[in-house]
């Protein structure tokens, strides 16, 4: 019986160590930003999948922010504010950005980060965009075949610091 009470007070110890550990799992700086990777992804009020979905997000590429760790699950806040925990085997670490604002006026894509360079492209808020270099308030994104600079202002996502 004292060898058995001694291995459950191991386990507990070697539980509680690694649930103190578990808000820091993988050593990465937090907050950052992540990306859904699954076209169907399920928002929960807790770290697992006994807790309620809160939201089903149904849009692949999606920018999220991970505020938390707790072992496999993720904290993340989307563009609107909406915080949950979310499977980490939902999320990949693609750059990706939205863009934010009004319906109008649309956001200038343009050739270089200037305020003043020519555009290539108007884009709607809630396009999705992937981000390849970021440079002092500018981002270079990629969208539907056209590459081009973003101020970081008119996005949401891995343009910015978290």
């Amino acid at each position: 019986m004292t060898f058995r009470r001694s291995i459950v007070a191991a386990l507990a110890c070697l539980w509680s160590v690694a649930a103190s550990a578990g808000d820091r799992l993988t050593g990465l700086p937090l907050p950052r930003y992540a990306a859904i990777r699954a076209t169907e992804a399920n928002l929960r009020v807790g770290p697992s999948t006994t807790y309620a979905v809160r939201w089903q997000f149904r849009r692949r590429g999606l920018p999220v922010r991970i505020v938390k760790e707790h072992f496999d699950w993720r904290q993340i806040e989307d563009p609107s504010g909406e915080i949950g925990w979310m499977s980490a085997h939902l999320l990949s670490d693609w750059p990706r950005a939205i863009v934010t604002g009004a319906k109008r006026p649309l956001r200038l894509l343009r050739r270089s980060p200037a305020p003043d360079a020519g555009g290539l492209a108007r884009l709607e808020p809630g396009v999705l965009l992937s981000v390849l270099e970021r440079r002092e308030g500018w981002c270079e994104v990629s969208v539907e075949g056209y590459r081009g600079w973003l101020r970081s202002d008119e996005v949401w996502g891995a343009c910015g610091e978290p």
